[in-house]
């Protein structure tokens, strides 16, 4: 009852603190919290303060802020007006999740930076190995005390949880409680890329990043769990891996290509060998004549796009694994028939600014709506 009656006392006086500030939208209705009522989803997570006015604002309707600087007036202004929800990202440590004190502290700066920026809840972002199920408890409590603070003082604040991309393997350690914090939170984010962050083979190979069996199969064990769909959300990569070939001759039409070991959690393989890459910059390199590659290639088992290129400072071979709107296509198509929550992508600044060259991507995922 102490610790309730603290709570209250710490709300209550955010409240007042937050109320005095001065909305910069010149309509107060606008910084208050969306009061939108639970909806078709599609989450981008942003990582760059200045590319919104290059977003598709046709079907947003969260954008998860990952990055340092102040969200600009003008962007929480066009979001509020447009009913786009913004979202903090919000790490916590996992080796504080039994220090009650902390988490009390945690919980209200939280909830004191989203009231005076006029934002509307937080997206979790912990990604640490747990494997120990009393921790994995505690972060559903954290998750759950949170959003119980949060709805306290506006039922309309969203709290959402990023997870791996399967619920049955642990996936990179992350042995969650996905039960408990699909409860605990409005919806889950499911991370449906970086599925090659260890790969139990003797050899290690290139391959893709999100294919759509993997979606398809990892989304299942959540529904297995008793999950609801309209609590899973599939957020997809607008990025690619550029792998180093190593071990052989290849030529440009090699399909295998063999890349160095990278341990990571104690697996051999993982896609630490290779380099993240923009889609824009991917697609960019494979229309520069200066560059020598095999052209765009398809494979029709991992339903995903590659090609081979001669990597102009080293001379050697290189392999480019990504998504584009066909394969993102199967993949939001998967999600409308399992009538999830939503969609979402990591991350919308990842494509060009001149909208008729991104167009085909955001085309690809406002086909779920």
């Amino acid at each position: 009852m102490k610790y309730l009656i603290f709570i209250f006392i710490i709300i209550t006086n955010l409240i007042c603190q937050s109320n005095s500030k001065e909305c910069p939208c010149g309509n107060d209705q606008l910084c208050k919290p969306l009061e939108i009522e639970p909806r078709k989803e599609f989450i981008g997570f942003s990582v760059n303060s200045t590319h919104y006015p290059y977003y598709n604002w046709d079907t947003l309707t969260t954008i998860g802020i990952f990055y340092q600087e102040e969200i600009e007036d003008k962007l929480l202004c066009m979001a509020k007006t447009l009913g786009v929800r913004l979202v903090y990202s919000a790490f916590y440590p996992v080796d504080q999740l039994s220090n009650q004190t902390h988490i009390d502290e945690w919980i209200n700066q939280q909830l004191e930076l989203v009231q005076s920026t006029f934002t509307d809840g937080l997206n979790f972002d912990v990604e640490d190995p747990i494997t120990d199920p009393i921790v994995a408890k505690q972060y559903t409590q954290l998750v759950a005390a949170t959003n119980n603070a949060f709805k306290s003082v506006n039922p309309y604040y969203q709290i959402s949880v990023d997870v791996a991309w399967d619920s049955s393997n642990c996936i990179d350690e992350r042995c969650y409680d996905y039960v408990g914090l699909s409860k605990a939170s409005d919806f889950l984010v499911v991370m449906d890329y970086d599925m090659q962050s260890r790969v139990y083979t003797k050899t290690c190979v290139a391959s893709a990043n999100s294919p759509p069996s993997l979606v398809l199969a990892g989304m299942l064990n959540f529904t297995k769990l008793g999950i609801d769909e309209n609590s899973l959300v599939m957020a997809l990569p607008w990025y690619g891996y550029n792998y180093p070939c190593i071990g052989m001759n290849y030529t440009l039409q090699t399909f295998e290509c063999i890349i160095p070991p990278s341990n990571y959690l104690g697996c051999n393989c993982s896609d630490a060998s290779g380099i993240e890459i923009n889609y824009s910059i991917i697609m960019d390199m494979l229309n520069d004549t200066s560059i020598a590659n095999g052209g765009l290639q398809w494979d029709s088992e991992f339903e995903s796009p590659y090609f081979n290129f001669i990597d102009l400072f080293t001379g050697t071979q290189h392999q480019m694994w990504f998504d584009n709107p066909q394969s993102l296509n199967i993949k939001v198509t998967v999600a409308r028939s399992m009538n999830l929550r939503g969609v979402g992508v990591w991350n919308i600044d990842q494509l060009w600014q001149d909208p008729n060259l991104s167009s085909e991507m955001w085309g690809a995922l406002n086909s779920f709506f």
